[in-house]
């Protein structure tokens, strides 16, 4: 009788951790079939895909917004300097939003465009004419039930540049269906500067100037004594 008690109390905790997992499982969505090829930046997919539910980056509750949701498996890719939201598109936004930005010491313009709540494009613009900018950029959109985070590690974006790219939801909301843009929150790390080369015509070393009058000089030479030799022969 004892046994059988147990196995029901066993099996009714058990029954009791499934439906709680279950429960918070649904209340916060999943990552679905979400891919890193799910957002591209001119045209190449991203290096690292994350997802996190329950979590909106634009939460004012820190343990649940910021970079929370990605921040540790993003220190994988090396970088110890920490993440920096540089835009912030809302729920409103709209086609043809341009958000510029010069924080961590660089100007850069970012736009985004909805096709539909699934879909859509962005750019990146780098508004310094005489740098490249170098740097690590994450792309976290908020969903129903979480959030997804696409990083861009090492992205280099040439001196006036813009680059641009698409991004598409595959995440599920708390009743398993595909989930629809809530918001959008552009975070940057380890930015840095190369400057930009124009390329120039190379001045010429002392030397070649004193080969090139040689060579002018023998070149009158001949020219004379070839003048003269005519004068001669008429």
């Amino acid at each position: 009788m004892k046994n059988i008690a147990k196995t029901i109390t066993v099996g009714a905790a058990l029954f009791t951790t499934m439906l709680f997992a279950t429960d918070a499982h649904a209340a916060n969505g999943s990552a679905g079939k979400t891919a890193r090829s799910d957002v591209t930046l001119n045209g190449v997919g991203a290096d690292a895909l994350d997802y996190a539910g329950g979590v909106n980056p634009q939460s004012g509750n820190a343990s649940k917004g910021g970079s929370s949701g990605f921040a540790s498996d993003f220190a994988l890719y090396g970088s110890k300097q920490g993440w920096t939201s540089i835009a912030a598109f809302d729920s409103s936004a709209d086609n043809g939003v341009a958000i510029s930005t010069s924080k961590l010491g660089t100007s850069l313009t970012f736009t985004f465009d909805k096709t539909d709540g699934r879909h859509g494009s962005w750019t990146v613009a780098n508004n310094d004419l005489n740098n490249n900018v170098k740097l690590d950029l994450v792309f976290a959109m908020h969903t129903g039930g979480g959030s997804s985070a696409w990083l861009f590690d090492n992205e280099v974006l040439g001196a006036g540049a813009k680059t641009s790219g698409n991004w598409t939801l595959n995440a599920l909301n708390p009743g398993g269906k595909l989930s629809d843009y809530s918001n959008l929150t552009i975070f940057a790390r380890d930015i840095s500067k190369t400057a930009f080369q124009v390329p120039t015509t190379p001045v010429p070393e002392p030397e070649s100037y004193v080969m090139l009058l040689a060579g002018l000089g023998l070149i009158g030479f001949m020219s004379r004594r070839r003048k003269g030799e005519h004068d001669t022969f008429h």
